[in-house]
């Protein structure tokens, strides 16, 4: 790591005039390029899961807690080797508009990635998986794809966003709006970009309901989910 530059005085994201013009950190909520036009983020580097009530588990005995690593880490255990397990956030905040921006990064590792266990990560319709967009690894594979779904139809959007996935190996994606295109990564590579992207309840790209982040596994034995981090952001008019 090189030397880091010095901002002194602290770093403005908004205007002098503002409340937070003189506040010498990045005003969290807005930003002065798009006058009503603010920036809404959710992320964790899961050194602490905060209150339970934040999260849900499904799956019968399947349990979402933290867990021993560098960084801070958390697992996701089924509670049978054959329980489809998740965990997702209680509450939807985010949402595709067009026009406006969305990030959406994860870092996570299965223990498991052979035979039929298969696993999902993204961001879905609070416990439903009729709308969403998630990467998933489906059973019998070792490739990663990226699927939307709309109203219960789903369309895989890129095969083999990363391929030769392996038991206890990380995996890092992110996908990106820009407010017209969708742009898809792994390892902080570009793997792909869906130009045009339409939002709705039908018949479109992408879904237009609240989504919250989630992490999913159907396991064949006593297979596990272990995340490192997750963020998801968006532009909001508020």
């Amino acid at each position: 790591m090189g030397t880091p530059t010095r901002f002194t005085y602290g770093l403005a994201t908004v205007t002098k005039q503002s409340p937070l013009g003189n506040y010498p950190l990045p005003d969290p909520f807005h930003t002065a390029s798009t006058p009503g036009l603010d920036v809404f983020t959710y992320q964790t580097d899961y050194t602490d899961l905060g209150q339970t009530a934040s999260f849900t588990v499904t799956g019968a005995s399947s349990t979402f807690a933290l867990t021993n690593g560098l960084g801070g880490l958390a697992i996701l255990t089924p509670g049978g080797t054959t329980t489809a397990s998740s965990m997702y956030r209680t509450y939807s905040a985010l949402q595709f508009v067009a026009g406006q921006k969305l990030w959406y990064i994860q870092r996570i590792q299965p223990s498991a990635v052979a035979g039929s266990v298969a696993f999902k990560f993204g961001l879905q319709y609070g416990s439903a998986t009729t709308d969403g967009i998630w990467f998933t690894k489906p059973a019998s594979s070792t490739s990663l794809n990226l699927v939307s779904s709309v109203g219960s139809t789903a369309t895989t959007l890129v095969t083999g966003v990363q391929t030769g996935l392996t038991a206890g190996g990380w995996i890092d994606v992110a996908f990106y709006y820009d407010g017209t295109d969708l742009l898809v990564y792994a390892s902080d590579s570009l793997v792909a970009r869906i130009s045009n992207v339409t939002i709705g309840a039908s018949g479109t790209t992408l879904t237009n309901v609240l989504l919250t982040p989630f992490i999913q596994i159907t396991p064949t034995a006593t297979d596990t989910l272990t995340t490192d981090y997750v963020l998801a952001a968006q532009e909001t008019s508020r």
